[in-house]
């Protein structure tokens, strides 16, 4: 009888033990596969985990301000939708965001307000449809190692202007950075030019810019004022279909930035319309191109190399008793047409206000043809004519008028040893045609 229950106590411990095996075996099947599961969603777990995020994104998305997330590094004021006033940025925003973002916000008629001469010493971005402000005195000021891109659009262009419409109020945009990057497209500069030169001014020789569609009015002063004194093939700023009106003088330079002017540009509508130059030299190819306004010089301006070429139809201003100097190295061509004559006077219309044209040049190319000389020759000095013509020196001249001038229209200093080619030069109010060095008429003269 022992015998027996010891075999049962035995098969029941085996079952036990089999149940229990296959027992473990069932739930380490379920663990394995509750943790595929959790490491391999299903394409329906994935769609319902994207649907949640998305909502949960535009959730987010409708909680915050309509500007843009910034790019690593940048800053930007923020603002609501709902917001409608302008942002005021103090003095120090710039030095804490030097790379700052500047961006629309369509509920404000004013984007922002800067009360001082805000210093840039690092990168600004101003974004299309912008509008600032400036309290009077004001400004923005970009150092030597800044940059900044000022880009609007036709629909949404910036506009930079005064809290007070009043002519000056604000001081304007003054630039020493060099960076290849400054551009402003698009941009209105509105009631600037107080206490300082002009609406934008460009320090540095080196200075860079873009300007393209930009609209400079209501300048206390000039519209724009470059440095001078630039080298040789500088196109350092470059500037096209711009507009300058309704400032006190659209432009200040002088001549060696003559590369910056084409007829793209309006300058006209201004209490002076005229392009001020300072005089100086320029080196290298240029031209005098055709604008709507006259260029009025105020020193003496000397062609030291390259050709130097005027359009048809410039008008040029002489201040009192300044000269051009056409020198060794210079070639000048001067033609206008029958239709579209080329005309050099003075400021006031009197014989002598200015001196003369001096050809130093021996090159074949030096032309003046079809062009208008009005209110020239040295009223003290000999020679006296409207044009020197000096030793050895290679002059083609044609369809000229000498009109109010001195006493000669072209005094040449050795006719025998010069070649000059002339034809069809005429005298209204202008005493004589040619005279020697010493101030004696020279009655005829045979083109060489």
């Amino acid at each position: 009888m022992k015998t027996i229950q010891l075999k049962f106590k035995i098969v029941l411990f085996l079952l036990l033990v089999g149940f229990a095996a296959v027992s473990c075996g069932d739930d380490k099947k379920g663990d394995t596969k509750n943790l595929e599961s959790e490491q391999n969603p299903s394409q329906a777990d994935k769609a319902t985990a994207s649907q949640s995020e998305a909502i949960s994104s535009n959730s987010e998305q409708a909680d915050r301000s309509q500007i843009a997330p910034d790019a690593p590094g940048t800053a930007s004021p923020d603002f609501s939708e709902a917001d409608t006033s302008a942002v005021l940025l103090d003095c120090n925003y710039f030095n804490e965001h030097p790379n700052a973002i500047l961006k629309d916000n369509p509920k404000a008629e004013i984007d922002y307000v800067i009360s001082c001469m805000a210093r840039v010493d690092g990168k600004l971005t101003i974004e299309p449809g912008v509008v600032i402000a400036f309290e009077q005195d004001a400004g923005l000021n970009f150092g030597s190692k800044s940059s900044f891109k000022i880009q609007g659009t036709a629909e949404k262009p910036i506009v930079l202007t005064a809290k007070e419409k009043i002519k000056g109020f604000w001081r304007g945009i003054y630039t020493e950075s060099s960076s290849m990057i400054n551009t402003m497209t698009y941009v209105t500069v509105d009631y600037a030019g107080g206490n300082s030169k002009a609406a934008l001014n460009i320090q540095n020789d080196t200075s860079t810019l873009t300007l393209d569609r930009c609209t400079f009015s209501n300048s206390k002063n000039y519209g724009m004022l470059t440095n001078k004194r630039v080298g040789k093939d500088v196109s350092n700023i470059t500037m096209t279909n711009c507009t300058f009106t309704k400032n006190k003088i659209p432009f200040k330079t002088d001549v060696s930035r003559l590369r910056l002017f084409n007829d793209t540009n309006k300058f006209v509508g201004n209490e002076k319309d005229y392009i001020e130059l300072d005089g100086g030299t320029i080196h290298g190819d240029a031209t005098w191109a055709q604008l709507d306004v006259p260029y009025f010089i105020q020193s003496n301006f000397r062609i030291e190399d390259g050709v130097f070429t005027v359009a048809p139809g410039t008008e040029v201003i002489m201040s009192t008793q300044k000269w051009i100097h056409v020198d060794d190295n210079a070639s000048l061509i001067m033609v206008g047409t029958t239709d579209n004559p080329i005309t050099i006077r003075g400021e006031h219309d009197i014989a002598g206000f200015w001196q003369q044209i001096n050809v130093r040049s021996s090159s074949p190319l030096n032309e003046i043809g079809h062009v208008i000389i009005k209110n020239a020759g040295r009223t003290t000095k000999k020679p006296n004519g409207a044009i020197f013509l000096e030793t050895s020196r290679f002059l083609k001249i044609h369809d000229v008028v000498f009109k109010n001038c001195f006493e000669y229209g072209i005094s040449i200093q050795n006719a025998e040893k010069s070649h000059l080619e002339h034809a069809n030069l005429s005298l209204d109010n202008t005493p004589k045609l040619f005279s020697d060095w010493k101030g004696k008429e020279i009655p005829t003269l045979e083109s060489s």
